[in-house]
């Protein structure tokens, strides 16, 4: 029987490469990997495809500071060669910084939760402040949210654990949403700001995906 060594190395995608869906994004990957001579596991039968996996998709036009994802390899490598080799494949706007071996897992269920940086535009200031200084009083506020190809409604605080913000320029804040995932669901980014009576423009989002120690 052939050896399976299971991976989760940590990676951050930025710039014009948030453009760049999940599924794109494992495409190239893969054939990254195929590059760099990373003896990676394919699955069996007519259409063999890498055994690479992510966790909650970081949706298009969001960047991530801290992404994972699962690889089976069936040689063993030390995690150090693997990200080396890996990054000389790849554009600078994506970058492998940290890896380790794990058992077989899932990575939905080893997600603890997803932090956000919301950069807004916001019209009227004084509005925006006033909201978001009470934003707590939302706390049983329901709002409809998109799951694939299904329609639900959603208490955002059931998922927020904490909410800060600051104005880095006229008109220009920076928010700070820390997530927790529940019952295998999270939070987007842009859903929070449903809360608000005026919606801010969301003009530039980064997320960063925190695991269960």
């Amino acid at each position: 029987m052939e050896n399976r060594y299971f991976y989760r190395l940590a990676f951050s995608k930025l710039g014009l490469l948030k453009y760049l869906g999940a599924n794109d994004f494992l495409i190239f990957l893969g054939r990254a990997l195929r590059r760099a001579n990373i003896p990676i596991k394919y699955s069996e039968g007519y259409n063999p495809r890498p055994l690479i996996s992510l966790g909650f998709p970081c949706p298009v036009g969001v960047e991530s500071r801290r992404d994972y994802v699962d690889m089976t390899l069936h040689e063993e490598i030390e995690e150090r060669e693997i990200i080396e080799k890996i990054n000389k494949e790849l554009p600078p706007d994506i970058r492998f910084y940290e890896g380790y071996k794990v058992k077989k897992s899932s990575l939905i269920e080893d997600t603890y939760g997803i932090n956000y940086e919301l950069h807004l535009f916001v019209h009227r200031e004084n509005w925006f402040v006033s909201e978001i200084e009470n934003i707590n009083s939302l706390r049983d506020t329901k709002i409809l949210v998109r799951r694939g190809n299904n329609i639900k409604e959603i208490k955002p605080f059931d998922y927020i654990k904490s909410v800060s913000y600051r104005k880095t320029k006229d008109n220009i804040f920076l928010v700070y949403l820390e997530t927790i995932k529940l019952d295998n669901t999270i939070l987007r980014g842009e859903e929070f700001l449903d809360l608000f009576t005026v919606k801010p423009l969301l003009i530039r989002q980064i997320r960063e995906v925190i695991l269960n120690v």
